[in-house]
């Protein structure tokens, strides 16, 4: 019985998995930055605190969106756990922050449009103002 609960239990968890990893995302900024493309690997160093761009501020959205998990998966190449893990090391040893965090998609879409300096992601499809453009596509080769 503990057999057949753990393969149902695997099976649920590679689903939602490979349900997630056919999902894209879209990053964003204000349309007058300086920023117009940006590669996988300054973002995962831009949203795991390692890398710092002048005058930029990466915006998040909170846990449980979407949009976060897939940018986790496709992006930063880590689970939610591990970010999570990882932020409560940074903190206790006080070495870097975290990045400020969008409590939905609109929030972020408003952060993003009143400030020429912050950057965030969004689920691929997400109906953009005109005042927002895409730097980075997780759909892209």
């Amino acid at each position: 019985m503990k057999r057949l609960l753990l393969f149902i239990c695997l099976l649920v968890n590679s689903l939602v998995v490979s349900a997630k990893s056919n999902e894209h995302v879209m990053v964003v900024t204000h349309r007058d930055s300086s920023i117009n493309s940006i590669s996988k690997s300054q973002l995962r160093n831009l949203f795991m605190g390692n890398l710092a761009l002048p005058d930029i501020t990466p915006i998040a959205l909170s846990p449980g969106e979407m949009g976060r998990s897939i940018f986790n998966i496709r992006v930063i190449g880590l689970t939610e756990s591990r970010i999570q893990a990882y932020w409560a090391q940074m903190r206790f040893s006080g070495r870097q922050q975290r990045p400020e965090t969008a409590s939905s998609i609109n929030e972020l879409i408003l952060m993003i449009a009143s400030s020429t300096n912050t950057i965030g992601y969004l689920p691929e499809g997400t109906p953009l103002p005109d005042d927002i453009k895409v730097i980075y596509r997780s759909s892209a080769p």
